[in-house]
């Protein structure tokens, strides 16, 4: 069991009547958590060293996944609820409804709270102040200033107080590109349930009149019924020369008879498994070709993605090897990174990608989609994908058939 977090209640507004021992006690137990203290404790203090590499007193970390990340909070409500690291202390700013949520899913020295009708950024960054001014003189502070979930007063509020901020750099995000062992078993466990929105896709696919919303519905169904936790981003159902237009998706019209593009994720603890699969009744000679420069490039990062590698040394092996037609949208990003994501989306922390001007080393541990989305500009679109973990003999795939093409169903002519 936990020690008990302190409880620090900040601004004018009366303590919650309710925040009672029972109260704690029992909040606290409501949730199983995904990591043991030991995962937690690693990060925190792969942080604290990088903290005392670059002399900062402590990371402000507004991005909920890297909230969830450092201490396993993680709540439906959107208002700003940071978490900051100190040398000392890993304390959370949560409102006062909120406090339930930071007992039951993290793990916390302390929880400053407040009513949600004062000024909660102002409230936070007086605290932070505070705080920070205990450490080594003109020691600042971090922020991710490429963060948008960072409110833009944060900065001025704490340099107004006197403390230095300095620009995060992804100091947080770009440790979690390596996952740990266990982090790892969370995307095998949520490439099980991208499995079954896969085969639920196929199977409402051959259905006769089914329409893009419902086959997005069924998908989805799939995804949730043996769920922990919901994908950051909804099932994408792009269907007939909609599929032709980038992230078209799902408008309540029957599937057409040629391809239909499909992209979700199946979960678990927020994890994602990310995959695109394609079906049709017909396929003609524009998807065939569009399938084919699909299959090279998802075979081609297989062939070429270690650790050790450089990411552009992947990129220019694929790009030697397709060519592009005048109506032909293709991305040229050839594996982004991935794993635990909050919405709106799963690609949530650090830019790493397997593209032509990242001569960054790709690492065992990490994990990546691999999306192979051709589409010809408004008239068709096939997507295949893998998602992808880097282990010390290559890319394992994840999510994707093990041979990725079209899936066609026994009364089309293609």
């Amino acid at each position: 069991m936990r020690m008990r977090p302190e409880f620090d209640h900040l601004g004018s507004a009366p303590v919650p009547t309710w925040l009672e021992d029972e109260g704690i006690a029992d909040a606290s137990e409501l949730e199983p958590k995904p990591f043991d203290a030991e995962e937690f404790a690693a990060r925190v203090g792969r942080i604290r060293a990088e903290l005392e590499r670059r002399a900062l007193a402590g990371v402000l970390v507004f991005r909920p996944s890297s909230v969830e990340y450092l201490c396993g909070h993680h709540t439906v409500e959107t208002a700003p609820q940071p978490v900051l690291v100190t040398a000392e202390a890993v304390r959370i700013y949560v409102p006062d409804p909120e406090v339930g949520r930071a007992l039951a899913t993290g793990s916390t020295d302390s929880i400053a709270h407040y009513a949600p009708s004062e000024d909660a950024i102002a409230l936070i960054c007086e605290d932070v102040a505070r705080i920070c001014a205990r450490a080594e003189p003109g020691a600042g502070i971090a922020i991710e200033d490429r963060d948008p979930t960072v409110p833009p007063r944060a900065v001025a509020l704490l340099e107004a107080a006197g403390i230095s901020v300095a620009a995060g750099e992804y100091l947080v995000e770009t440790l979690r590109l390596v996952l740990s062992p266990a982090e790892i078993r969370c995307m095998d466990l949520a490439a099980e349930a991208t499995r079954r929105g896969v085969e639920a896709a196929y199977v409402a696919s051959e259905r006769e009149g089914v329409t893009d919303s419902q086959l997005a519905a069924e998908i989805g169904e799939a995804l949730r019924g043996e769920a922990d936790s919901s994908a950051a981003m909804d099932v994408i159902v792009a269907t007939g020369p909609r599929g032709g237009v980038p992230h078209s998706s799902f408008r309540d019209i029957p599937l057409s008879s040629g391809p239909t593009f499909i992209e979700f994720a199946g979960t678990h603890h927020r994890y994602h498994a990310p995959v695109m699969v394609t079906v049709a009744r017909r396929v003609d000679d524009l998807a065939r070709r569009l399938e084919e420069i699909s299959q090279t490039i998802l075979a081609t990062v297989l062939e070429t993605a270690a650790p050790g590698k450089a990411a552009c040394e992947v990129a220019r092996a694929v790009e030697a090897k397709i060519n592009l037609e005048d109506r032909d949208i293709f991305h040229f990003n050839f594996g982004y990174a991935i794993g635990l994501a909050h919405p709106p989306g799963w690609l949530d922390g650090a830019p790493f990608s397997m593209v032509v001007d990242n001569q960054a080393v790709l690492e065992e541990g990490m994990a990546f989609h691999i999306p192979a989305s051709l589409r010809s500009f408004a008239r068709c679109g096939v997507g295949l994908s893998h998602a992808t973990v880097l282990e010390a003999a290559g890319a394992r795939v994840l999510t994707g058939d093990p041979e990725p093409a079209i899936r066609v169903f026994a009364d089309g002519s293609g």
